[in-house]
């Protein structure tokens, strides 16, 4: 290994080293203080210290050093790891264990992820200014690129600190404008939330057997789409199938209904080698019990709550009582609201497709538009990237055939 390989491994090392002390000794990384106007009082004077720090390379060798091509690349790599174990790391927030007490199941809040991402913002931002500074010698595109990702992590990472989550749990017809935080604590949002309307997509209703001595059900399963399977030793055949049904009394006949409170009810038939057995089983709703069937040997055919495929909330959002906006909200579709992005992220699973609740999480980021301008800008250096090199692909093709 070359000799200039070693400073940028060695200050990784050292960064990371320095984090899982400072986790174990401190605890998680705190960004609450880091909010407006401190977040830009920040933002603003790391920017500086990297003119400084580019300015004075000559008589800073270790400024030269953090924007090396090899520190660009082993900074770029440690990234490269920890977001392999950030993706692999389920990030429940728990300190349980060793992997909890170092922090990889809070990362974005751990000290070592954030010390070797602002080991790598500040290598790629020295390159940046470095690529402004000879731009004529320079693909312009490549700048760009260079300039936007550095901008696109720089912001999310200054500006952690003044996002804001809370949670509304909306009503039918029934306009709110109180929040709930991470702490228990009520928020006043600056907008009134209505909902107007919640639809749900269900897959049909899966059929397991429960063993009644213990509560156990088996891990085979028949949907209640499909006409026969095979579950423990048993062939249950879905004679017919109801996704809205309804029952008069307990253990009756089950027949459409199209109503508030309509439940899932499938006809089962159910039969091994000596027994035979059928009837009505249903997964109940907030009205109707649920329904089983029995079989001899102490288990029986059950029918589980339904899974939900896709839910959508339709709300209304008044910023005033003559500006009120109208929109669908869908889980990993939010609707923005000015700094605002509002997120589907639950509803009442009691009532299940019936639900008159859905909850909401409201998400404020000040600096969402600048990484969105950075992320437009990326992309357009990509596509001028692509435009370039294809043109002197051609041209070179060109020469060739003339040769």
């Amino acid at each position: 290994m070359k000799t200039s390989w070693y400073s940028p491994i060695l200050r990784c090392v050292l960064l990371f080293v320095v984090g899982i002390a400072l986790q174990l000794v401190v605890g998680d990384f705190g960004v609450a203080w880091m909010r407006y106007p401190w977040s830009v009082i920040v933002a603003i004077n790391y920017l500086y210290l990297l003119v400084l720090c580019y300015a004075m390379e000559d008589k800073w060798p270790w400024a030269r050093g953090l924007r090396s091509q090899h520190s660009s690349v082993v900074a770029l790599a440690s990234m490269v790891v920890m977001t392999v174990v950030f993706g692999l790391t389920r990030q429940d927030g728990s300190a349980d264990g060793v992997v909890g007490a170092l922090g990889f199941t809070r990362m974005t809040s751990s000290w070592p992820f954030n010390l070797l991402l602002l080991n790598f913002i500040t290598s790629l931002g020295l390159s940046a200014i470095d690529d402004w500074r000879w731009v004529r010698q320079r693909k312009i595109a490549a700048v760009i690129s260079h300039t936007a990702v550095f901008v696109a992590l720089a912001a999310a990472m200054f500006s952690s600190g003044d996002k804001l989550r809370v949670r509304v749990v909306a009503y039918l017809d029934t306009p709110t404008y109180m929040a709930i935080d991470n702490a228990g604590r009520e928020y006043e949002l600056p907008f009134v939330v209505t909902l107007r309307e919640f639809n749900i997509d269900e897959y049909p209703p899966k059929l397991r057997l429960l063993k009644q001595s213990d509560n156990t059900l088996s891990e085979e399963y028949l949907s209640s789409a499909d006409s026969v399977g095979e579950i423990g030793g048993w062939t249950l055949r879905v004679k017919e199938y109801l996704s809205m049904a309804g029952c008069m009394e307990q253990g009756g006949e089950y027949c459409p209904m199209q109503h508030v409170g309509a439940t899932h009810a499938a006809y089962v038939e159910a039969h091994n080698d000596s027994d035979l057995v059928e009837g009505w089983v249903s997964c109940g709703s907030h009205i109707f019990a649920h329904s089983v069937l029995a079989l001899p040997g102490g288990e029986s055919v059950v029918m589980m709550s339904p899974e939900a495929k896709r839910y959508t909330s339709r709300i209304a959002v008044a910023l005033s009582d003559k500006d009120v906006r109208y929109a669908d909200v869908e889980v990993n579709h939010p609707v923005r609201v000015g700094a605002w992005r509002i997120y589907q992220v639950g509803y009442d699973n009691q009532r299940g497709r019936w639900s008159t609740k859905s909850v909401l999480e409201c998400v404020r980021d000040g600096w969402y538009g600048v990484v969105h301008i950075a992320l437009w800008l990326i992309l357009a250096s990509a596509v001028v990237m692509f435009i370039t090199a294809g043109g002197r692909s051609l041209r070179r093709k060109d020469r060739e055939e003339q040769l």
